[in-house]
């Protein structure tokens, strides 16, 4: 896994649970992170490909490394959930889309870093973004 980036999955079996009856196909999971669910479902599902999506470089970075050994299964690109009718377009290859899964809120890599901006108990700015290439913190 990236450096800097190392996220456990906590509801790891029910997400995989909760997806078990999807007909096989496309998975899109909508905020990737470092991969951990993404990679639990592709475990558990040979007949599926999953696409993953995230605003965030570093999970970005994280989940391709985490995501490798799934080859052409596995694609994670640059994005967010508001924009999942125009990633899917682009980078879907024409799947229908069987499943979604959004992981909402922040994950404990973005709180643990204090350069991040996201957390309070360090002593650095306040900077809420999760693309970092965004002009406004």
């Amino acid at each position: 896994m990236e450096e800097g980036f190392s996220h456990l999955p906590v509801m790891g079996r029910e997400v995989v649970e909760l997806l078990s009856p999807v007909p096989a196909g496309m998975i899109v999971d909508c905020t990737v992170g470092g991969g951990g669910h993404a990679a639990l479902l592709l475990d558990t599902r040979p007949d599926i490909t999953l696409l993953g999506i995230d605003r965030d470089a570093d999970a970005i970075a994280a989940a391709r490394a985490r995501l490798a050994a799934f080859g052409s299964r596995a694609q994670v690109v640059h994005g967010g959930f508001e924009m999942l009718g125009e990633v899917v377009a682009e980078h879907g290859e024409g799947k229908p889309v069987m499943g979604i899964l959004m992981d909402l809120g922040v994950s404990s890599p973005q709180l643990d870093r204090g350069e991040r901006g996201f957390s309070y108990r360090f002593d650095a700015p306040l900077d809420m973004r999760m693309d970092a290439r965004q002009e406004l913190t």
